[in-house]
Order: structure tokens, then C-alpha cells, then sequence
């Protein structure tokens, strides 16, 4: 009876051991969910990436060494991409980053502008890219538009379905990508018109 008591203890053991290991390596829901949601984004045009940008809620600690030497601390999130369908030229590169909300329960951004064109984009431009921001999916830690491309960076929220997600950061993107074709279209325009007048003086 002894033996038989102790056949099945050791059974069970082996049998804990071999389950723990495999359910160990196994992703979890979390994991799948996210794996299914970026090769969907995939299908859709879209591409993801894990990059680390700048953290302007950073502490003052973090900030500054104790020996007063300056910090770049940085915040690891993922970026959701979309190219451009074609090559435009002088299109707005900037980036704005969400700060930490406080007592307001409004969003606060920081705009940081690459490039001296963004200097002369007026109200107008900047009344839409505060539209477009109320159409990405929540969770938003900072929105880019650079040369080739415009990007959504935060973390994904799994809780909402596949389809809202990626249809939310489709009308985002697309209509950054719009606005700001807009704005090349309009400047090639006036310098057309610059360089036709400067024909006839």
C-alpha cells in the first residue's frame, strides 16, 4: 500500500514538473490577444515596432545626477506606423507628447517641432491635429509625423475589440496623413506661383 501511495506521489511530481514547464513557455491570453491584434495591423497597412522616446514625465531625479550631470531619460512603448503612399515633399515633422493628466481630466500635450516649416503652419492646421487626436485609441503617449511616415505611440489596450482598435488607429493616421499632404500640396502650389512670378519681373 506503502509502495502504491508513493508510485502515485511520484507520478503526480512528474506529472507537475512536465505541465509547469510547457505552461511556462506558453503565451499567455495577453500575449495572443497582442500577437493577433499587430499581424491584423499588418494586413491593414500598418506596421509595429518597440522603440524608446524621450520620457517628459520624467522626475526631476531622473532628470539630474546627484553630481548635477544631465539625464535623456527614455520610456519604452510601442509605435504604430503608416507610410505615405507616395514620396511628398516638405511635409510637417514634429512630435507631441501627452503629459501626465493632474487634477484635469483634458489631456495635456507638449509639442516639440523638428523642422523650421512647422514654425509657420498656422492655428488652423494645429485646431485639426487636436480633432485628430480625439480619434486615436486611448492609451496615446506621444504622436509623430516624420518625413516618410506618421506614428501613434502608447501601449495597446486589449480590452476593446481587434476591429475598434485598428479602425481607430486607421481614421488617426489616415487623417494625419491627409492634413498633412494637404499642407505639402498647398506650399508646392505657392511655390509654383512664386517662381511663375519671378519669371515676369
Amino acid at each position: 500500500m506503502n509502495k502504491q501511495l508513493i508510485v502515485y506521489i511520484l507520478i503526480s511530481i512528474a506529472f507537475l514538473v512536465v505541465f509547469g514547464g510547457i505552461a511556462s513557455v506558453l503565451p499567455s491570453r495577453r500575449a495572443r490577444q497582442l500577437g493577433h491584434l499587430r499581424v491584423t495591423a499588418r494586413k491593414c497597412g500598418l506596421t509595429t515596432s518597440l522603440v524608446h522616446i524621450t520620457d517628459v514625465n520624467a522626475s526631476l531625479t531622473d532628470r539630474v545626477t546627484a553630481s548635477g550631470k544631465k539625464l535623456d531619460p527614455k520610456k519604452r512603448c510601442v509605435a504604430w506606423s503608416k507610410t505615405y503612399p507616395d514620396e511628398v515633399p516638405d511635409v510637417p515633422e514634429w512630435i507631441t507628447y501627452a503629459l501626465d493628466q493632474l487634477e484635469s481630466s483634458e489631456t495635456k500635450w507638449q509639442l516639440h517641432e523638428t523642422t523650421e516649416e512647422c514654425r509657420n503652419l498656422g492655428e488652423k492646421y494645429w485646431s485639426e491635429v487636436d480633432r485628430i487626436k480625439n480619434l486615436f485609441p486611448e492609451r496615446c503617449i506621444a504622436i509623430e509625423c516624420m518625413r516618410t511616415e506618421v506614428r501613434w505611440l502608447g501601449y495597446e489596450n486589449v480590452s476593446s475589440t481587434i476591429d475598434e482598435f485598428i479602425q481607430s488607429m486607421l481614421q488617426g493616421l489616415d487623417s494625419l496623413i491627409h492634413l498633412n499632404t494637404s499642407i505639402s500640396e498647398e506650399r508646392n502650389t505657392l511655390k509654383k506661383q512664386l517662381d511663375t512670378d519671378s519669371e515676369y519681373d
